[in-house]
């Protein structure tokens, strides 16, 4: 049996204390891993209540979407259509003398610009709410699409094809991406100049460039050329009536069937180069 005398003997303040000192230690470290605890637990909760909100903003994002391509397409384009049949049916009756005959003219005109900025807007909401471009890939021959596209307009346009330009693409989608690029070439060439748009094959790939001679895009204008309601140069308005979506929606195309769409300008020459894989991605 340990007497007092022997416990005074074995007593150690210095042991005492560092003991205390431990023990107040490790009590501040459970305090602190319990406050830790419970900040981690409010954190996932509120986690949690975030991941709701999000679901619900997603939602109401699709729900939006939906309402707005639906407002788009069939809510805005089938007055508008009833606006352009009515004009050319007052056309063709030919009993409208010289004025009221122009202004039916200028309605259909007008008719034709809404209709296309009512797809360019179309288009622009599928993109960015996250439908993506629509595209139907069926056997092409990009020969026939630039030839159909150049003989849309009236201006000189000098088409070369090299080699075979098939592949598996959606004709009608890269229609449009050539008839933007060929109308922007157009509209910014210098007068009395030649527009160029020449085809050929590059192995597993098909290169379409369309180029112009006039004004070089400003080089801080050139890095977002692509993006939307962005020109290629400064005007006070589109000679064609569009909402600067053009450059945008045929970026967006080309990406959708797996290419690529760059532009270079330099020395008085601008060129769009668009690169096509072959098969294109499934739609």
């Amino acid at each position: 049996m340990i007497t007092e005398q022997e416990q005074d003997a074995h007593y150690d303040p210095i042991a005492e204390q560092t003991m205390i000192a431990d023990l107040r230690e490790a009590n501040e470290k459970l305090i602190a891993a319990a406050i830790r605890a419970q900040e981690l637990a409010d954190e996932a909760a509120a986690a949690m209540q975030r991941a709701e909100e999000s679901e619900s903003e997603l939602r109401a994002v699709a729900e939006f979407r939906e309402m707005f391509i639906g407002i788009l397409g069939h809510d805005l384009r089938n007055p508008l259509m009833s606006i352009r049949m009515a004009a050319a049916l007052l056309l063709r009756r030919g009993q409208l003398d010289e004025q009221n005959a122009e202004t039916a003219a200028r309605i259909i005109r007008g008719g034709q610009r809404m209709s296309r900025m009512i797809t360019q807007l179309l288009d622009l909401t599928r993109a960015r709410l996250g439908g993506g471009l629509p595209i139907e890939p069926k056997p092409t021959d990009l020969r026939e699409v630039c030839r159909n596209v150049v003989e849309e307009f009236e201006a000189t346009i000098q088409l070369e094809v090299d080699g075979d330009v098939t592949g598996t693409w959606d004709e009608d989608r890269l229609a449009e991406v050539l008839s933007n690029l060929a109308g922007n070439a157009i509209e910014y060439a210098t007068p009395g100049t030649v527009v160029r748009v020449k085809a050929r094959a590059d192995g597993g790939e098909v290169v379409v460039e369309v180029s112009n001679q006039g004004d070089p895009i400003p080089p801080d204008v050139l890095p977002f050329i692509f993006e939307p309601f962005r020109r290629a140069r400064q005007r006070e308005k589109s000679a064609r009536g569009n909402l600067g979506l053009g450059l945008y929606i045929a970026h967006q195309i080309v990406l959708s069937h797996g290419g690529t769409l760059d532009a270079h300008s330099a020395d008085g020459t601008t060129a769009f180069v668009m690169r096509l894989p072959r098969p294109s991605p499934p739609a």
